[in-house]
Parts: C-alpha cells; sequence; structure tokens
C-alpha cells in the first residue's frame, strides 16, 4: 500500500504541527538555524534552546510537505504537556512483509501490558532532536537524521551513500545502507532503515556501546525484550546485530599506514568514562583510534558477559588481550575475532554456549580492567593462556589516573608527555 497525500493529509493540518509553543516559538527557523549550535547536550539551555527548536523544526507543516514531497512521511509526535515530546509513532502501523536491507517486522509471543499505551511501530527518539522517523512511498519503515553540513559525519555518510544499497544479505557487508541522502536548507538528511545498522573497516567509531547497538527488526511493540518472533529470526541466522551512530567516528584515508592513524586526546572524551577503555586517563597527548575501539568493545563485552568466565573460561583470555593496558600488545579486531573463532567457540561445549547470560550480582559489577575475570578458574587453565593475563593495576598508574581527573593537571602532563616524544623522535632522526 503506497501513502499518498491523501493519506497524509490530516497529518499536516493536525494539531501536532499547527498549534502549541513549539511550533509558535520557532515557526521561522530553518535547519540551519536549529543546526549549528555551540552549545553541548549537557550544556545549561541546550534543551530550550536547541531541542525544543529541532522537534519544532522537524513537526512544521513547511518540513513535512517537503518530506512528502520527496516521498517521505513523517511519523506523528505524541502530544504531552509541559515539555517537549520525543516519541513518535507512524500514522500507517499496518504490519507488512519488507525485502532487504529493510528491517523484519513481526510480533508474537508475550506482550506487556504497558504496550497497550503504545502505537504500533512506536518510535523513541533522542532528546538531541536531529532524528525522526518516517515511512517511504511504499510503507517502509526509514529512520532520518539531520547532518551538519561539512562535518566528518557528513563526508563518512556521503561515502556510504556512494555505495549503494545492498539488496540480498549476500551482498551486505555490515555497512549501514544510507538509502537516501537529501540535501535540504544547507546540510544534509541521511535515510536510513530502520533499526538496520552497521560495522566499519577503516572508520574509527570511538563510540561503541550497547546504545549503539541494534538488530534488523522493527517490532510493533514498545517493550518487545521478549519477542517471539525475533527469537525465530535468531535461531534462522536471520538476525543482524551491528553498530550505528557515526557522529563522533573519523574516516581515515585508504593509502595511511594504520600505524599513523592517531587521533587528539580530546576526541576520546567524547563518550562515558566508564564505557571506554583507560587509553587517555593517564595524560595522554593522543591515542590510536583502531586499538581504542577494540578496548571500548572489550569494555563492553565485559560489563555484559565477564562475569561468565567461570562457565566459558576463553572468555578470560579473549576480554584480557582486547582491553589490555600494553596497546601495542592488545588484539586488533581481525585477532580478537580469529581467536574467538579458533579458540573460544571449539573449546566451549554446547551447554557452556547456551548458558544464560543472567544478569550480574551488584558486587561483580567492577570495572573492567579491576575484575578478576581468572578468579576460581582451574590452576592448569591458568598457567596454559598465562601469557594472555592482564596484570593488576599498578600504584603508579593508578595515582597518574586520579589526578588527571583534574584538568589543569592532566593539561600539564599531557604537555610533558608531548615534548618528550618531540625530543625522542628528534634524536631519532639526527642518529640516522
Amino acid at each position: 500500500m503506497e501513502l499518498t497525500t491523501q493519506s497524509t493529509q490530516t497529518e499536516l493540518t493536525g494539531s501536532h504541527c499547527s498549534e502549541g509553543p513549539l511550533t509558535e516559538t520557532s515557526k521561522h527557523d530553518d535547519l540551519d538555524a536549529v543546526l549549528r549550535t555551540t552549545l553541548w547536550w549537557s550544556d545549561p539551555g541546550f534543551d530550550q534552546l536547541v531541542a525544543r527548536r529541532r522537534i519544532a523544526w522537524w513537526d512544521s507543516s513547511r518540513t513535512r510537505s517537503w518530506f512528502l514531497e520527496n516521498g517521505y512521511v513523517l511519523y506523528q509526535r505524541s502530544s504531552t504537556e509541559g515539555d517537549f515530546a520525543v516519541d513518535m509513532y507512524p500514522l500507517d502501523g499496518e504490519q507488512r512483509d519488507t525485502a532487504f536491507p529493510f528491517a523484519h517486522h513481526g510480533a508474537g509471543g508475550y506482550r506487556s501490558m504497558w504496550n497497550d499505551d503504545f502505537p504500533n511501530f512506536y518510535g523513541r527518539g533522542t532528546e538531541v532532536g536531529n532524528i525522526a522517523y518516517a515511512q517511504d512511498r511504499e510503507g517502509r519503515h526509514v529512520v532520518i537524521k539531520a547532518i551538519l553540513s561539512g562535518s566528518e559525519e557528513a563526508r563518512v555518510l556521503e561515502f556510504l551513500h556512494r555505495q549503494g544499497v545492498p539488496s540480498s544479505i549476500d551482498d551486505f557487508h555490515h555497512i549501514m545502507p544510507i538509502v537516501d541522502f537529501l540535501a535540504h536548507e544547507g546540510h544534509w538528511l541521511a535515510v536510513m532503515p530502520r533499526d538496520l545498522t552497521l560495522r566499519l573497516t577503516f572508520l574509527s567509531s570511538q563510540d561503541i556501546k550497547k546504545d549503539n547497538i541494534l538488530v534488523n527488526h522493527v517490532h510493533r511493540d514498545r517493550f518487545d525484550g521478549l519477542s517471539q518472533f525475533r527469537m525465530s529470526l535468531r535461531f534462522q541466522g536471520k538476525l543482524t546485530y551491528a553498530l550505528f551512530d557515526f557522529d563522533g567516528g573519523t574516516m581515515f584515508p585508504r593509502s595511511m599506514p594504520l600505524e599513523k592513524c592517531r587521533l587528539p586526546n580530546y576526541v576520546s572524551f567524547n563518550t562515558f568514562r566508564e564505557q571506554a577503555p583507560a587509553d587517555t586517563f593517564q595524560g595522554e597527548f593522543d591515542f590510536n583510534p583502531f586499538a581504542f575501539d577494540v578496548g571500548m568493545t572489550g569494555v563492553m563485552f565485559c560489563s555484559e558477559f565477564q562475569h561468565l568466565t567461570p562457565v566459558v573460561p576463553m572468555l578470560a583470555p579473549l576480554f584480557d588481550k582486547m582491553t589490555t593496558r600494553k596497546i601495542n600488545q592488545r588484539f586488533k579486531a581481525s585477532e580478537a575475532l580469529e581467536f574467538f573463532e579458533q579458540h573460544v567457540v571449539p573449546l566451549t561445549t554446547e551447554d557452556q554456549l547456551s548458558a544464560s547470560a543472567l544478569e550480574p550480582l551488584d558486587y561483580e559489577y567492577a570495572a573492567y580492567d579491576y575484575y578478576d575475570r581468572w578468579k576460581g578458574l582451574e590452576p592448569g587453565f591458568i598457567e596454559r593462556w598465562s601469557a594472555f593475563r592482564e596484570p593488576p593495576v599498578p600504584r603508579h598508574v593508578e595515582f597518574l589516573r586520579y589526578i588527571c581527573q583534574y584538568p589543569l593537571v592532566y593539561d600539564s602532563i599531557s604537555y610533558v608527555r608531548r615534548a618528550f616524544s618531540f625530543v625522542c623522535n628528534l634524536a631519532c632522526q639526527v642518529r640516522r
């Protein structure tokens, strides 16, 4: 069923678009006015000055009409009182089959009583206000993200758009397909299949965490953790897990040697401290972004599964090698995968692999570099894999991390490190 102008007339003229303080206070804003800002999401005033105006821009009849002309019907906004809404739902909530790369639809099994309060295909936006959900002419669900022109993210997504859209799962290389890349009001609007995501080989994300992992299944219910349909997709090997969100990513030229791919320390601060490896916690002035990505993946794995090492012992050497402080000895992404396929899977029984990943107890929520993943394992196993075992954090490193929490101290140590590195490099050149 195609979505036509007639089917969206109510949406364009309804109360969600024509009344309320959001639209009235920002009816003259264009995309440039709401996208450019010097405020960070945690800064005072961001909600009022940026997020509210951005949501008002999405909900304006002018914006909705433009999207309709370009083949997209934006979801409706849930009405709220006293606060801006980030919840959205489609005008057409009918469930239908879709072809790759669009996500599977389906429900079934457990249905929470809370789902009765949410429309089918309910979507949760972001408080930052830079995305919206929509359906295309064929009723397929997509997500649209507003991208600042000239940004690194725009460069990355434009490159991905040029790669084309895979027509089958056999052509899918875990790169997020950009089905449309629209220029509008001086900036870009990237259109992606809803809940289908990616992993890149020469792009560093620096933001690998649970919140940035999706699957290629759009559930029609809001609370879908026990979806039998999703379980069936997993058992059939049709469920795709991958990463998304590259507004903090960096794309390096293919010709650049990996050892020269470095980024300044402040780039590593774009995520929460507890979700990142400690590569820059000691006053380092730059870092290896690819090793950082592996380390951040390891930190995420540790937070979810390190309490299972007594059940699956081979996770201990894998996680330690992904998060080791000796960055030059840390697994590369390909090495971690190879180790998993050649050692973890073959040396783990079906019963162990089927073990329920229950939430760890409170005392097991230790930081990745302070949790003893080898505790309780057989002495023979520990000796066999001792070369992979990460030693405890030294006291002097703990001290450095503590004093580097103060910005002035961090900057001073970083300056000393940079000067020392410069002198060493200069001395090496003179000797040659």
